[in-house]
């Protein structure tokens, strides 16, 4: 008999106190309510109409006391008498949030405290052919933490409660600051029964890449638990066409095999190349046939992390080769996309990962605080060319090392090692996020100290420098480790090794966006400016009386420290202050921009030919929210993209030209990350601000392959103050363009500029001015209106066209630096 699978999808769940009794609590009639697996206890308490929507208005507040309660979840599913005749029926969890004890039928089978390892219990003794009753208590996990740290003390951290550290759970659920602090608790991933004679518990394939990519070698592996005759192994192609297929006798509940390709077809990141997978089959074979069958879709690239010496600079690079092809990987950070992940679907996933893809993201860094991805996550990333930073979880915390919590970390790497190493995405493995940084702040990291970790100031050097990198690599060999985020060098902060977190702008000296150049490193994994969402994102978390900049629950949906006084800074280094919320929304969200893009292009330029990548990567903070709130993201809760993206998607372009200005003097660049020379035509124009072409040169010029080329230094025909414009020219087709206006922006006036936006049909509109123009904004009728391209520079000559992609209807109104119309 095959095996089979019951899911169990319905439930019912109740509140409890800590002193009161399991059994007797399952007997009241009273007090149940109706709840969907997977799933958490604040989506069945919303659903059920208990609690206010969490994420509007002050609301938050007003939940707290879900996660300081403990919750039982009761139901019930029925067996037949064919089914637990089978020789093994297991309970299978695939993720308890987090301390659970788990029931069935009266008995205690399963104990849980670790959201990340999926449990799978022997439950045939203690099941019955027809109704079955299971019952999972969750004890509140902040009480849980509470003992845990008056056992074993108080803890530095960085964001949200101190006691987190002593609780594997999302640590991003106690509150951060870009998100809310909702403490879930349930059955967060699925849960079934499972009744087989024979199962695959284990499908591992190895791919081994030869030097010059002309061999691949798939050691496939196969752990078998039950009893089976032998294992079909089949290799698919790309395209779906057997390549092989051999029948193989287990040998001490295990099958292997080895299969050979000539000249394999790769994955490539997006834009490199084809993302080519490979299928692999395994099927157990019994007396009446097929007893399990389990697959693997496989992509085949050679990852290598270069840290190499420098031509002419300190230090060494870091990046990425991709199949031998060095790889500058710009892109962003990811946090979980929703405070409650089980509504996260499939289609969700794909709707931001296209946002990404679309926005020129090589890279997304799954960042340390939230959770280990579903695999739909990775299947899409594999699927669309999506590099993949893969932090194990742990964030801004100094954790601890006593033996338990080790046994539970290696219980956890080794359940995601084993989850997520099939999936060619993922180029990284990287122990915490910020771990090391806030030890060096407490004055407890000594770098040069490599002796007995869990007695020093900072224990969890003992997780990060030898527990997951030992696992790492017995168990998922074919990709680098990296301790931390940041980490390199004596410090942290050293720009010459390593990875780098640049937060002197935003944080720290509150620096100007301007100044990113000098603090690079040499791959630069965090760093970013806060900006308001757009106004129908705003409208959705405010009540009408709520929607002025003195609100409360608008200051409540930012949760930086100091956030708005942030925001004022830069707003009045740059465009100056707004008394209206559309208009400081507007002009938080220009700065946002700009400062992105003087990140990118000061950045993109550190990467040169062999021997001169001084720069990496940078990968900016963060794509993503987690609720409707006033952070860092480019895009946000509602998958509504800020004026910021469009920016990025410019500054990112696989062939994007920089300008530089110092004085009179203005400098040209390419970057392009196209692997062949290619020969253009440069037109450098430079305009008064009142609309009138001061000078202009004509150039062809040659540009490098993989990296940033020199193209021309110029000077300006006259010292006042003056608009670039640089655009690339291959034919008649115009294939990278940019400005340069005088900085600060408020130092020029821009509202006597006469804008014209006329509709062309079918969701396109032409964009023409008199004069420069700066930050032009269309927002559409439709809320989740998505465009081709928006906030835009005009130039007098050149008439921009765009399209709505997504969303109906027509513009509700335009902005920009200085000006304002309806539509």
């Amino acid at each position: 008999m095959p095996l089979q699978r019951l899911l169990i999808d319905r439930a019912r769940f109740r509140a409890l106190a800590p002193e009161d009794d399991l059994h007797q609590a399952l007997e009241v009639p009273d007090g149940w309510q109706p709840a969907q697996l997977p799933g958490c206890v604040h989506l069945d308490l919303l659903r059920n109409g208990q609690i206010p929507d969490p994420f509007f208005g002050l609301n938050e507040a007003a939940v707290q006391w879900i996660g300081e309660r403990d919750w039982l979840y009761d139901c019930t599913f029925e067996l037949s008498a064919e089914q637990l005749a089978q020789p093994y029926v297991e309970l299978c969890f695939e993720g308890l949030d987090t301390f659970a004890e788990v029931y069935l039928n009266g008995t205690h089978i399963l104990s849980s405290q670790n959201m990340f390892v999926p449990q799978r219990a022997a439950a045939k003794a203690h099941l019955r052919a027809g109704e079955n009753r299971l019952a999972v208590r969750f004890e509140s996990a902040l009480r849980r933490g509470k003992a845990l740290e008056a056992q074993h003390g108080v803890r530095a951290v960085w964001n949200g409660d101190p006691s987190r550290v002593y609780v594997r759970k999302a640590q991003y659920h106690y509150g951060w600051d870009w998100g809310p602090r909702l403490l879930t608790a349930g059955i967060w991933r699925p849960l079934y029964v499972e009744a087989y004679q024979a199962r695959i518990a284990e499908l591992h394939v190895q791919p081994s890449l030869s030097d010059d990519l002309a061999r691949a070698d798939l050691l496939v592996q196969a752990h078998i638990q039950g009893e089976a005759e032998s294992a079909r192994l089949t290799l698919y192609d790309p395209s779906g066409a057997l390549i092989e297929s051999v029948q193989v006798a287990p040998l001490d509940s295990a099958v292997r095999h080895t299969f050979t390709l000539k000249a394999p077809r790769l994955w490539y990141p997006h834009g490199y190349g084809a993302q080519a997978r490979y299928r692999v089959v395994a099927e157990l074979i019994g007396a009446r046939g097929v007893l399990d069958r389990r697959d693997v879709r496989l992509g085949l690239r050679k990852v290598r992390l270069v840290q190499a010496p420098l031509a002419d600079q300190a230090g060494t690079s870091f990046y990425f080769e991709i199949n031998n092809v060095p790889i500058f990987c710009s892109g962003a950070n990811w946090i979980p996309a929703d405070s409650f992940t089980p509504r996260l679907t499939a289609t969700r996933y794909h709707e931001w990962l296209k946002l990404a893809v679309e926005a020129n993201m090589l890279m997304l860094r799954v960042w340390g605080g939230g959770i280990y991805e579903d695999e739909a996550f990775y299947e899409l990333c594999d699927e669309l060319g999506v590099l993949i930073w893969q932090d194990f979880m742990f964030a801004c915390g100094m954790y601890p090392a006593y033996s338990e919590f080790l046994e539970n970390v290696r219980a956890e790497a080794l359940a995601q090692l084993k989850r997520l190493r099939h999936y060619a995405c993922i180029v990284l493995w990287c122990g915490n996020n910020e771990d090391y940084q806030i030890a060096e702040s407490l004055q407890a990291y000594d770098p040069d100290f490599s002796g007995a970790f869990a007695q020093t100031a900072f224990p969890a050097r003992e997780i990060y420098e030898r527990l997951l990198p030992k696992l790492c690599a017995e168990h998922d060999p074919t990709r680098p480790y990296w301790p931390g985020s940041p980490y390199g060098g004596k410090s942290v902060m050293d720009q010459t090794v390593g990875d780098r977190h640049t937060w002197e702008i935003w944080h720290g000296n509150i620096a100007d966006y301007q100044d990113y150049a000098r603090y690079s490193g040499r791959f630069i994994s965090e760093f970013g400016m806060q900006a308001l969402p757009i106004l129908p994102t705003l409208e959705a978390f405010t009540a009408p009386e709520e929607r002025t900049l003195e609100s409360a629950a608008l200051r409540y949906h930012n949760k930086a420290s100091e956030g708005f006084m942030r925001l004022n800074h830069y707003l009045t280094r740059n465009v100056g202050l707004a008394d209206a919320l559309p208009e400081y929304a507007y002009l938080t969200q220009l700065v946002q921009a700009e400062a992105a893009a003087a990140a990118f292009e000061s950045w993109r330029l550190g990467w040169r030919e062999h021997g001169k990548r001084y720069i990496g990567g940078a990968l900016i903070w963060q794509l993503n929210d987690c609720y409707p709130a006033i952070s860092w993201a480019l895009v946000d809760y509602y998958l509504r993209p800020k004026p910021a993206y469009y920016r990025v998607k410019r500054a990112l372009a696989p062939l994007a030209l920089i300008l530089s200005a110092e004085g009179p003097k203005v400098t040209c660049w390419a970057v392009s990350q196209r692997l062949q020379l290619l020969e253009a035509t440069l037109q450098l124009d430079c305009w008064s601000l009142d609309g009138e072409l001061r000078d202009q040169i004509r150039a062809v010029v040659p540009i490098g392959a993989n990296g940033a080329t020199l193209l021309l230094t110029h000077s300006a025909p006259s010292a006042e103050l003056c608009v670039w414009s640089a655009r690339l020219w291959q034919g008649e087709q115009i294939v990278a363009r940019t400005a340069r206006f005088p900085e600060p922006l408020h130092s020029v006036d821009y509202s006597a500029a006469r804008l014209t936006v006329t509709a062309l049909g079918e969701g396109r509109y032409r964009l023409s001015t008199d004069r420069p123009v700066r930050g032009v904004w269309l927002e559409a009728e439709d809320a989740d209106g998505r465009w081709d391209d928006n906030l835009l520079d005009l130039l007098p000559d050149e008439p921009r066209e765009i399209c709505l992609t997504v969303g109906v209807g027509g513009v509700r109104r335009v902005r920009w630096y200085g000006g304002f119309a309806q539509m």
